[in-house]
């Protein structure tokens, strides 16, 4: 899927730091949400 700037991202249910579910779409109800991907090499 490729998204373009300004494109709203697609619901999605990922894990918060304690391993439970969150749904993107909660968070966005609280207000702007900015979304990190940390990626490790080696």
């Amino acid at each position: 899927m490729i998204l373009h700037l300004g494109q709203p991202a697609p619901d999605a249910t990922l894990l918060d730091p304690q391993g439970q579910p969150v749904d993107l779409s909660s968070l966005w109800a609280q207000g702007p949400t900015l979304l990190t991907f940390l990626r490790h090499f080696g």
